[in-house]
């Protein structure tokens, strides 16, 4: 019981922290906006793989949750405390003889889990959809290609791409969309900027470039676009072929480990034997 009690002080703690950060945040928001005269002066800034988890979300309901649940203290709380209370119960029902100190380690890992987890989940995930889209953009380009080289221009392609690329890649669908409404606001070489800031990535700032380049030189697009898709395979196979050299250095470890030592102790053991035993 002295664990219970114990791991029911740290959440009590731990809900007086989360209510103490909660009253702070609203003091400086209160704050803010007694300083602010005007509601539109007001412009946050957000990093750019936020701006890309927000769009990300529009179509990954496992993301949004996730996020909410990170956004959630008093959630984050009640979880770990489950998890204490279920262990707990599991060990008086079925007499499992697992000590207090294990009890309380298993209440703070679930704490400390709880708390960590949601965020690496998030980054992991935007990190995994950007990579998934980047690698996407080499076929995207060829049928934009495509399309241009039919008689469309870039933003009626783009219409038209943007409602079959969600079979392709449904986490690419939000951003072409997001072209297509701030190119019909503010034109389409804004669109494609907000793109190339929204998706921090080599591939989709080289089809950025491109594209602007073409609205403000009037130059060939088809041929560009074509020429563009062969230098980011070309740059995908450089990856690639990076990884393939990076590779035997980390073989290197496990090698000498589980191959060169025992090899070592296989030619070495019936010398040292013998001297052993002329001890």
């Amino acid at each position: 019981m002295n664990t219970f009690y114990l791991f029911s002080l740290i959440f009590g703690f731990f809900i007086l922290i989360s209510s103490t950060i909660k009253n702070s945040k609203i003091k400086k928001l209160t704050h803010l906006l007694e300083e602010t005269n005007q509601q539109n002066d007001i412009f946050i800034k957000t990093s750019q793989k936020d701006k890309a988890q927000e769009i990300l979300e529009k179509s990954d309901t496992l993301l949004k949750n996730i996020r909410l649940y990170d956004e959630n203290i008093i959630l984050k709380i009640l979880c770990a405390f489950g998890v204490f209370i279920f262990f707990y119960f599991i060990n008086l029902i079925f007499s499992l003889q697992i000590s207090q100190a294990f009890l309380g380690i298993i209440g703070i890992f679930s704490i400390l889990i709880s708390f960590l987890l949601p965020s690496y989940l998030q980054k992991f995930i935007v990190e995994s959809r950007i990579q998934k889209i980047s690698k996407n953009i080499p076929m995207f380009v060829d049928l934009l290609a495509i399309c241009v080289q039919s008689g469309m221009n870039i933003e009626g392609a783009i219409k038209f791409l943007e409602g079959s690329i969600s079979q392709i890649n449904k986490g690419f669908a939000p951003f072409l969309n997001r072209i297509i409404l701030k190119s019909e606001i503010s034109g389409l070489q804004t669109a494609i900027d907000d793109l190339q800031k929204e998706l921090p990535s080599t591939e989709i700032s080289m089809m950025c470039t491109t594209l602007k380049q073409s609205l403000k030189y009037g130059s060939a697009i088809y041929e560009t676009l074509m020429h563009l898709s062969m230098e980011i395979r070309e740059l995908e196979l450089l990856k690639t072929e990076e990884a393939i050299g990076k590779l035997s250095a980390k073989m290197s470890i496990p090698l000498i480990l589980f191959f060169m030592f025992p090899v070592i102790i296989i030619i070495a053991a019936p010398g040292v034997m013998k001297v052993l035993e002329g001890f």
